[in-house]
């Protein structure tokens, strides 16, 4: 459970990241020392890699990371992190709350509930292999589907890892891209 909206936002980095195993909010804390005293500290999400790596994430608003106790207090919690055995990384704001991908992520999320492939769907995978990439507007058009439906059709295929957009570019609300995934 995130406990903040920067927690929630970082999470749907993390969903659609194809190199993270899995991920979770909140993991059990540890002790770190600062100033002769034994702290305790629950980082804000821990990352599990496909390579087997594991690493602890900090949230924190750009602002707040030029405070010089955060900062000494950081440098100690990711030293004791490291004697644990995992990697704390501090992310902010300013690398979450980045657009297009942060709406686009959003957007496909509203499409993970859609099961199944349909038969229109087939059709539409079978018409963007063979165009290689093509626009979203020219596949509405060639099928005479509306935008809106054609969004849904897509973007549940996207959410299934069977088409993909570059989702650091292209805005998914205007005329992606799109390709079959290799």
């Amino acid at each position: 459970m995130c406990e903040s909206t920067l927690e929630f936002d970082a999470c749907f980095h993390h969903e659609y990241n194809e190199t993270i195993e899995d991920f979770g909010s909140q993991p059990e804390g540890f002790y770190y020392y600062f100033e002769g005293k034994r702290l305790p500290y629950t980082p804000d999400a821990i990352l599990h890699y496909i390579d087997g790596t594991t690493k602890f994430h900090e949230y924190k608003p750009y602002s707040k990371t030029f405070d010089p106790v955060f900062r000494a207090k950081f440098v100690a919690k990711k030293e004791a992190a490291r004697v644990f055995g995992t990697e704390l990384i501090l992310v902010t704001d300013k690398q979450i709350r980045v657009n297009p991908i942060l709406n686009n992520l959003k957007l496909l999320h509203r499409y993970s509930g859609i099961y199944g492939v349909s038969d229109i769907q087939l059709e539409l995978l079978q018409l963007i292999k063979k165009s290689g990439i093509i626009q979203l507007d020219d596949v509405a058009a060639e099928y005479e589907l509306s935008i809106g439906e054609t969004r849904s059709f897509l973007y549940s295929l996207m959410n299934k890892g069977l088409i993909k957009a570059d989702l650091n570019q292209d805005d998914l609300t205007c005329n992606p891209s799109i390709w079959c995934n290799a």
